[in-house]
């Protein structure tokens, strides 16, 4: 005889034991199947790979609005579950905005108003279309995606749009607000006077509501999770497109080996500036590291604040700080996904878990940074933001919640001492298989002596029932019938009776795991409520930690590489002494550093010229790199470096070639440079590495000086130009003006007979030849075809006939061939017999020839 423990999840009948092991075996178990099991497993699994993919590509939907020229714009991010929106901006027909917008923020669709200009359509339609799914192989599924969502323009109406961010129910709005301190609280959130902007993000919310995004497999009940309104702006940003992040290796993304894996989950951040930068030990960090690169700044106040915060984290007195602060870093998670779930009841134990975590790690950051200097402005907005509401919620958690059961149990689980009546109920509980064993004893001594074992279990809804075996004698429903006990059912060959003790238990007892799993729940959702009412508070230090994580991964990398801090100017000036290539010093040793100086003074167009293979494409790169990390606030690869506040950064690098463009190469070379002439400012810099190569030699000389003289004649509004070719008849010729803008570089080399060697030292002045010959014997080439090659480029540069060298008797041709034209020259058309002269002198020559 054995009595059941009650399950949270299975319930049924256990190992029997007979009558004469009664007084010795007091064993109480239970087991049941429940196909539940397994059905929650899979639905764990299915959501552990949702999270997975959430975590490695994040999905933007954005509305945007263009009417009279202003443009709205508004985004929503799934992963963090929060809306964004752009102020109204002045926007012309090009929408440059816009494309800026949409390179930093791409979004997986964009919703518009069916009254929205065609214009914008189009532009739309062109800025989303080519990024269809690159990892799809069947030519039958590459038809253009449908990623410009077309709504009614009521949706879009200012008043229907006011209403439905009236509406919006945010957690960190209190319960007990009324409609009008609603409105107010939301109006501090969203400046309702950008009238574009509002209407981009009602016609937003709408379609989020319809397409219940986020939300598609839940009950029409739940709607889509909005756990706040922000707004974001893109002024006093330096702007670099996709080919600059490119040709600088800002980002370089690895796909798999694999075929079958290949794809934007898989793919991976290779040798790049931002994989040697990102030492971040948190998710959000990563996150918040990527947009700093994405987005670098022309606000000196910002770039000074984290420099200051790098300098205090490099210096070696404060070694011990940075430690702490990393180590805490580590433990910060992506707090809004588990408000997202608390917002839908669906918090689970390690949600919990990463919040109580999260929290208490940033009570020890704000603990850290109020002891540390406030002049640095990380340390201070912790102090200030990293509010008591921190300690309310670690200690509500702390007190509330039994992490260790909950792991157990699978389950949320409140500790003893929370709730009185909730902990009697646990005591009972847990006194239930003893309880149980004696009323199974009591009930096999009333059974007939042919009945030798039973046990109580308990069934939910059914409540406690009395297990008794099937004996061989019973064969039909009427055998069953036991007097006293009222016959419930058969199961696994186990009869199942209700007894008056087992009435007295439902009685007494009722269903008390039940009422513990629902009183939990309860007190759960009380503590989710407070929760979210602070939810504003836990993602403002989530951004702060994520703020922090960066500065001390900068910092990290400054001390490793030996980066220097620049100095920040308000003017568009370069001046870096022993510059170093981030990314090459780390790939070679010794790495040859070099100097740039650029300004009005000195000039802002540069010339390099050189050998092969000398450095020159590393040094454009490297004056690159280091602009753009003074732009993110970082420390850089330098000796010295004094670098103005740049709008953007234009390369003519390399071609970014595919046959889905559409464009030659020198098409693509020739829409990178004409950009750069078109757009480009005296606070620009302009990177061009051998423009003009993918096509004949003449144009494309022609076309580069072209360029520089275009820029040349723009005077006090020249860009900086720093320009690297092989064109060296534009200095023997003289192709360019004597100007005080120009100046001439080339890389240094010591040249003898029979060896080139490179110093990779920048020094002015220019080059007389590539070395391409020398090049060509030192990678390989055979030595015949090098010995021709240098001997063709002889003959055409002294304007001497080139023949081939599988001709027989080429001198003797030759010489038959000066001869006529002599003869030629000498006759006197007037007197003297042309017919003789082509029958004694043309027609024997031709025939030899032939």
């Amino acid at each position: 005889m054995s009595a059941s423990t009650p399950s949270t999840k299975t319930y049924g009948a256990g190992p029997s034991v007979s009558s004469e092991s009664l007084q010795t075996d007091q064993s109480v178990g239970m087991h049941t199947e429940d196909e539940d099991i397994q059905l929650d497993q899979v639905r764990q699994i299915h959501k552990n790979v949702q999270d997975e993919m959430a975590q490695d590509e994040q999905q933007v939907y954005m509305g945007v609005v263009w009417q009279a020229g202003k443009l709205g714009l508004a985004y929503y991010d799934i992963d963090t579950t929060q809306i964004y929106m752009m102020l109204d901006t002045v926007e012309s027909d090009e929408f440059t905005m816009l494309k800026r917008v949409m390179r930093q923020i791409p979004p997986v669709c964009v919703v518009i108003g069916t009254k929205q200009d065609e214009r914008l359509i189009k532009t739309l339609k062109a800025l989303l279309v080519p990024k269809l799914d690159k990892e799809d192989t069947d030519a039958d599924q590459r038809s253009e995606p449908d990623v410009v969502k077309l709504l009614p323009s009521v949706d879009f109406s200012l008043d229907i749009c006011k209403r439905r961010l009236l509406n919006l129910d945010l957690p960190s709005i209190p319960k007990h607000f009324t409609e009008t301190e609603k409105t107010l609280y939301l109006s501090s959130l969203v400046p309702f006077d950008n009238v574009s902007m509002v209407r981009a993000t009602g016609g937003l919310l709408k379609y989020l509501e319809k397409m219940r995004i986020g939300v598609e497999l839940e009950d029409t009940v739940v709607g889509v999770p909005v756990l706040d309104l922000r707004c974001f702006s893109l002024g006093d940003q330096m702007v670099l497109d996709d080919t600059a992040f490119s040709s600088l290796q800002i980002f370089q993304r690895e796909s798999h080996p694999s075929a079958y894996k290949a794809g934007s989950r898989s793919a991976k951040e290779g040798l790049s500036l931002f994989g040697i930068l990102n030492r971040c030990r948190s998710q959000v960090g990563m996150r918040k590291l990527r947009l700093w690169c994405m987005q670098p700044l022309r606000d000196l106040c910002v770039l000074t604040q984290r420099q200051n915060a790098i300098t205090f984290f490099v210096s070696p007195r404060n070694i011990e700080v940075l430690t702490t602060l990393t180590d805490c870093l580590k433990h910060i998670k992506n707090v809004t996904r588990v408000l997202a779930r608390m917002t839908n009841t669906q918090a689970s134990v390690g949600d919990w878990q990463a919040l109580y975590k999260t929290v208490y790690n940033a009570i020890y950051i704000g603990d850290i940074s109020r002891a540390q200097t406030q002049g640095i402005y990380i340390f201070k907005k912790i102090s200030d933001n990293f509010s008591e509401d921190l300690h309310r919620i670690a200690t509500l958690i702390s007190k509330i919640v039994d992490f260790e059961e909950s792991n157990s149990q699978g389950r949320f689980v409140v500790k003893c001492g929370v709730d009185s009546e909730l902990d009697e109920r646990k005591r009972t509980y847990n006194g239930l298989p003893d309880f149980m064993t004696k009323v199974a004893k009591e009930e096999l001594k009333r059974l007939s002596d042919e009945i030798t074992e039973c046990n109580v279990i308990y069934l939910p809804q059914l409540g406690y029932l009395l297990a008794i075996p099937k004996m061989d004698r019973m064969q039909t429903e009427a055998d069953f019938v036991i007097p006293g006990l009222e016959f419930m059912f058969l199961s696994n060959s186990m009869l199942h009776y209700k007894s008056a003790s087992t009435r007295e238990l439902d009685r007494l007892l009722g269903d008390t795991q039940c009422e513990i799993t629902d009183q939990e729940n309860s007190i759960m959702h009380k503590l989710q409520n407070t929760i979210l009412e602070h939810s504003r508070v836990l993602v403002d230090v989530m951004d702060l930690c994520a703020e922090l994580d960066c500065l001390t991964t900068l910092a990290q990398c400054a001390r490793d590489y030996s980066y220097v801090r620049p100095t920040l100017v308000g003017e568009a000036v370069i001046d870096i002494k022993g510059g170093r290539h981030p990314l090459q010093e780390l790939c070679c040793s010794p790495f040859v550093p070099n100097d740039i100086l650029s300004d009005e003074r000195n000039g802002k167009i540069k010339i390099l010229t050189g050998p092969n293979a000398s450095g020159k494409s590393v040094y454009l790169r490297q004056v690159g790199m280091i602009v753009y990390l003074a732009h993110i606030g970082s420390f850089v690869p330098a000796e010295q470096a004094s670098i103005g506040m740049f709008d953007r950064i234009f390369t003519r690098i390399h071609s970014l070639e595919s046959v889905s463009v559409g464009l030659s190469t020198f098409m693509i070379d020739i829409n990178q440079m004409t950009e750069s002439l078109r757009n480009a400012t005296d606070k620009s810099l302009v990177l061009v590495d051998e423009f003009g190569k993918g096509t004949c030699m003449t144009d494309g000389l022609s076309l580069l000086c072209a360029s520089i003289m275009y820029w040349d004649d723009m005077k006090g509004a020249c860009p900086h130009v720093v320009v690297s070719t092989h064109f060296h008849s534009m200095v023997h010729q003289h192709l360019l003006p004597l100007s005080p803008n120009i100046k001439y570089l080339t890389m240094d080399t010591i040249h003898d007979e029979e060896e080139l060697l490179f110093l990779y030292q920048l020094k002015e002045g220019h080059t007389s030849s590539s070395y391409a010959s020398y090049i060509a014997s030192q990678s390989g080439l055979p030595e015949e075809i090098v010995k021709r090659g240098v001997e063709v480029c002889e003959l055409i540069k002294d304007n001497k006939p080139v023949h081939r060298v599988d001709s027989p008797g080429v001198d003797v041709q030759y010489k038959r061939c000066e001869d006529i034209v002599k003869k030629f020259l000498e006759l006197d058309l007037d007197t003297d017999d042309l017919q003789a002269f082509l029958r004694d002198y043309v027609l024997p020559a031709s025939q030899g020839l032939l």
